[in-house]
């Protein structure tokens, strides 16, 4: 499939753009990050083009705007 990523790829590169990433959640960032990705998966293929619809869905769980930008940009750097 064009695009594809592996998923064991995608889940070192997710891992190390999310790990500073603050969510509302606290203690359950990760069980929340974990059913985000999940969820997208079973959406649709594993590709870079869908980044943005997972990254779209993680920022409504920031609760900084400010921060919400900054993981946004992130993303777009590494993708």
């Amino acid at each position: 499939m064009p695009g594809a990523i592996t998923l064991l790829r995608f889940k070192k590169f997710f891992k190390r753009l999310s790990r500073p990433l603050p969510v509302r959640s606290g203690p359950a960032a990760g069980m929340i990050l974990r059913d985000y990705i999940e969820q997208w998966q079973q959406n649709g293929p594993v590709v870079a083009a869908r980044i943005v619809e997972l990254t779209t869905a993680l920022v409504e769980e920031i609760g900084d705007p400010v921060t919400a930008q900054e993981f946004i940009s992130r993303v777009e750097k590494k993708c």
